[in-house]
This record gives C-alpha cells, sequence and structure tokens, in this order.
C-alpha cells in the first residue's frame, strides 16, 4: 500500500502528525525505504518556507537561516543529530576499550554535533536567495535520505532490516529525479557523488570500528551525506550572480 508506506516514512523519520496507531515494525520500514527520500525533501521544504516567511518578515538572512536550520531540526526530532551523537559517544567508548586516548564520549559528541551544525551553517550561507535555499535544503535531504537507504543493503551495516534492492533503487531514482530537477544537471550529479561517498565513508568505517552500522549510525550517514552534499553546492559558488 503506497500510502501507508510513505505514513511509515515519514513516521520514523520525522516528527510530523502521523496517523498510524502503533510503531512501523521492521518489516513495515522495509517496504517504506523508497520514500526515504519524500521525507527528507520535506523536511528541507519545510525549513525552506521558514527561510522564505522570515525574509518577507524583515529578518536578516543569518537570523533566518538559523530559523530554518531550527524548523529541519524540530521537525526530525533532531533524530540524525542525536544519532550522531550516540555514534561518537559508541566510537569513544571503542577507542578507550581498545587502550587509545580518547575523550570522553559525552564531550566528544558535543564537540562533534557542534562542529557539524556550525558546517552546515558556513555551507547555508551560500544560498542567500530563497529559490536556493530551498532548492539546496529539498535536494540534500533527498539524497541524503536515500543514502540511508542503500546503506541498510549492506549485510554487515544493515543489522535487522534487508529492504528489497528494488526498493532502494526507486529511492535512488526518486531522489536522483528531485536533485535533476531542483538543480543544474551536473551540478546535482557532482554533489549527489559526493554525498554518496561521505555515506559509503562513514558506514565503512562505523562498520570497522563498531562492527556495524545500527540505527544511530544511519543517522552519522545521513548528517555526512547532506553535509556533503550542500558543501558541493558552495565549492562551486552555485547560484551564480548573473
Amino acid at each position: 500500500m503506497p500510502l501507508h508506506d510513505l505514513e511509515v516514512a515519514l513516521a520514523i523519520l520525522t516528527r510530523l502528525p502521523s496517523r498510524l496507531r502503533a510503531a512501523p515494525g521492521p518489516r513495515e520500514i522495509e517496504a517504506a525505504v523508497h520514500w526515504f527520500p519524500l521525507a527528507g525533501a520535506l523536511v528541507g521544504a519545510l525549513a525552506g518556507m521558514a527561510y522564505f516567511l522570515a525574509g518577507l518578515i524583515g529578518l536578516p538572512g543569518l537570523s533566518a537561516l538559523l530559523l530554518a536550520l531550527a524548523v529541519q531540526v524540530l521537525s526530525t526530532g533532531a533524530l540524525h543529530e542525536i544519532g550522531t551523537g550516540r555514534t561518537v559517544e559508541a566510537l569513544t567508548a571503542a577507542a578507550g576499550r581498545a587502550g587509545e586516548a580518547a575523550a570522553s564520549g559525552p564531550h566528544a559528541a558535543t564537540l562533534a554535533l557542534c562542529l557539524l551544525l556550525l558546517a552546515r551553517i558556513a555551507a547555508l550561507t551560500s544560498f542567500w536567495s530563497p529559490w536556493s535555499f530551498v532548492a539546496a535544503l529539498v535536494a540534500a535531504g533527498a539524497v541524503s535520505h536515500a543514502a540511508m537507504a542503500a546503506v541498510l543493503l549492506g549485510r554487515a551495516a544493515s543489522g535487522r532490516f534487508r529492504p528489497e534492492p528494488t526498493r532502494v533503487g526507486l529511492g535512488l531514482a526518486l531522489a536522483g529525479a528531485l536533485a535533476l530537477s531542483l538543480l543544474p544537471p551536473l551540478l546535482a550529479l557532482q554533489a549527489s557523488l559526493w554525498a554518496a561517498l561521505a555515506a559509503a565513508a562513514v558506514a565503512l568505517w562505523l562498520v570497522r570500528k563498531l562492527g556495524g552500522c545500527d540505527g544511530n549510525g544511519l543517522g552519522s550517514v545521513q548528517q555526512a551525506a547532506e553535509l556533503a552534499f550542500l558543501l558541493a553546492l558552495a565549492a562551486e559558488g552555485w547560484p551564480r550572480e548573473g
């Protein structure tokens, strides 16, 4: 049921109102992976709308950007950011067990999240116009959430989830279509490639260090892919004036 699958994707990836009466099970989540990019795109669209409305009421660019970032985080319940923090804590604990020098888990997680948010803000300052801001966030949200679904295909990374490759492929196609419709084709492909490389690097690193990539690790994958996508756009100077 396509509508139910979409509701499942929105329920697990956002904090938007849901009609589901119970938490989705693993099989339901597997069946909904092709809608992950749409959930990410919706979160980006909400943040972009907040940026646009902030501009209408006269907020300066940086204030509008921070408001949009707050909407983006709140609309997911900071799901991916919390997952990233917990992953850093797990990596710190693993390093300590291996006898490596490491900061305390909470301190390392706080520092990592601060740096992550600052990097996202720095990337978003390249997109002051409402249209470019919305396009960047929607495309980045779609591609980064498709990367999460793709990582689930890896046996060591997926844990209890085994989505069908066809559904993951549909999600990748949906993310690609959204990115190509919002950005210049070559730039969309380039940014998507960087996002894919970042997602793969994080997933493989977590498999090597922790033996797998759990739900928290998937949050780290999404954050890395989204940031890489935005930085790729910023590095190319998009959108160019004139």
